[in-house]
């Protein structure tokens, strides 16, 4: 049995070989996004296209060939991993979920009311590749800030290659002004039975109305009840379909969907200090020192903090310390799960007051990934 690696730029193809077979039995790719957590970016692995050959499977292979990926990734250096998994087969591997399932759909005889107010005169039409510079500065303006976003860039994301799911193609308009400048985009699943809306950003809330006006005749002329939406409930859009009536689906996976988990924990936290620190700013804790002390399966991490700035130390002896698995500190870092409710875990052990610091490095949140970045 043989491991081997193909690495074709981002992109890392890793194969299990048998002896007795001349192809692979398994493979899956580790793809190089880089990943949001606040305002810094990290070094993300993404797996995707994992396969073991029907007569090969449930003899062990891809188990192997995936605790030499970990192994593999943390010697490449990634600070985290993510992955868009079946139900309880990740957890092995040490993986959490740590992205909501989430929908929202509005009843389109409501829709349809949002081009009462509905105003201006604007120029629509498909999204080219030219536009692509300027939907992709949207996109990662209006995203600066959320946890598990990826910062797409002209050469990893050159199209809206999908919709709300794998293999669904997708429809695309853009709204722009008199003189051409960019004032929001949509993006919405080929489908003549369902309206799904996959992504949408505005530069100007004032253009909500039309967008959802939009949305609501496009339902129409399918015949659609609903217009749903996969979009993250704190977006600005979401809180705005909210007043004409909506119903939300979100699910939390016990063990499945999003999981991520971490791989080089200090190289992580000295990536993300000043998000920490610009959590500690916001909080009018600029002049707090202390620190407070991970112990993981990892390894042992301090963030020692004095007067608003963090240092990440591999250890440190502090009054503050928490006893937790990495897959929890995961949940904890990206705020999957809030500093109370880890708290409560019977598997976290906290020494010293913590709760009041961890309730200002990591606030619970909403990490999302938005559809058309699934792999």
């Amino acid at each position: 049995m043989k491991i081997t690696t193909h690495d074709d730029g981002r992109v890392h193809k890793r194969e299990l070989w048998i002896d007795r077979v001349e192809q692979s039995v398994s493979h899956l790719l580790v793809i190089e996004y880089p990943m949001r957590v606040g305002t810094t970016v990290v070094r993300m692995a993404g797996i995707g296209d994992v396969y073991t050959h029907h007569e090969h499977r449930n003899k062990g292979y891809m188990r192997a060939l995936y605790e030499d990926s970990v192994r593999y990734m943390i010697a490449e250096g990634y600070d985290i991993s993510m992955l868009f998994g079946i139900e309880n087969f990740y957890t092995k591997f040490g993986y959490a979920a740590g992205l909501a399932v989430i929908e929202c759909k509005v009843k389109t005889r409501d829709a349809e009311v949002a081009g009462e107010t509905a105003t201006g005169a604007y120029i629509t039409r498909p999204i080219g590749e030219a536009d692509m510079p300027a939907v992709l500065d949207l996109y990662n303006t209006h995203n600066a800030t959320r946890t598990c976003s990826i910062v797409r860039t002209l050469d990893d994301f050159k199209e809206f290659h999908k919709g709300t799911w794998y293999g669904v193609k997708a429809d695309t308009l853009l709204w722009e002004d008199t003189n051409g400048a960019l004032l929001a985009y949509a993006v919405w699943d080929q489908n003549d039975k369902a309206m799904k809306v996959a992504e949408v950003e505005a530069r100007d809330d004032a253009l909500f109305p039309t967008l959802l006006s939009f949305f609501a005749a496009q339902a129409v002329a399918k015949r659609c009840e609903d217009v749903q939406f996969f979009i993250p409930p704190d977006h600005p859009f979401a809180e705005y379909v909210q007043r004409f009536g909506a119903v939300w689906t979100i699910i939390y996976p016990r063990h499945g969907s999003g999981m991520l988990r971490l791989l080089n924990l200090q190289p992580f936290f000295e990536k993300i200090a000043p998000e920490l620190e610009r959590r500690l700013a916001l909080s009018h804790a600029t002049g707090y020192s202390g620190a407070l002390t991970f112990q993981t399966d990892l390894g042992t991490l301090a963030l020692v903090i004095y007067k608003g700035k963090v240092h990440v130390e591999d250890d440190a002896r502090t009054d503050l310390r928490l006893e937790l698995s990495q897959d929890r500190l995961t949940q904890l870092a990206i705020g999957y799960r809030s500093p109370r409710d880890m708290l409560n875990d019977p598997q976290v052990i906290a020494h010293g007051d913590v709760l009041p610091l961890l309730d200002i490095l990591f606030p619970k949140g909403v990490p999302y990934v938005w559809v058309a970045d699934h792999f």
